[in-house]
């Protein structure tokens, strides 16, 4: 199925990206550079230093969470599920994460 790029575009820098005609080779390149380098990879268009940001790369088999806000991404460290696995998988690979366990609400039982 191939790979997953996690990329995170800072909207005030669409102008710049707009102008940059290298722009899509910088990208291309510090997607190609995240297979093989730890940490978030910066992107700069002109005059903007980071108008896109690499988060993450990962197999298209899997489900990663990343939380994104802050102009950045951050990977939720330590869970990764199978992509045919669905929501109730990640909210337990999640919960169990945070030291929980998920479990359905048992029905009522009216008298």
């Amino acid at each position: 199925m191939g790979y997953n790029a996690t990329v995170v575009v800072m909207l005030d820098a669409l102008h710049e990206i707009d102008k940059d005609p290298e722009f899509n080779h910088k990208l291309v390149s510090a997607i190609r550079s995240k297979t093989i380098r730890n940490g978030i990879i910066d992107v700069s268009a002109c005059n903007h230093v980071n108008a896109a940001s690499v988060i993450e790369v990962h197999h298209a088999d899997r489900l990663v969470p990343v939380l994104v806000g802050g102009n950045t991404g951050q990977v939720v460290e330590g869970v990764s599920i199978g992509f045919r696995d669905g929501d109730m998988e990640l909210l337990r690979a999640l919960a169990a994460k945070l030291g929980y366990r998920i479990g359905k609400i048992p029905a009522k039982v009216f008298k």
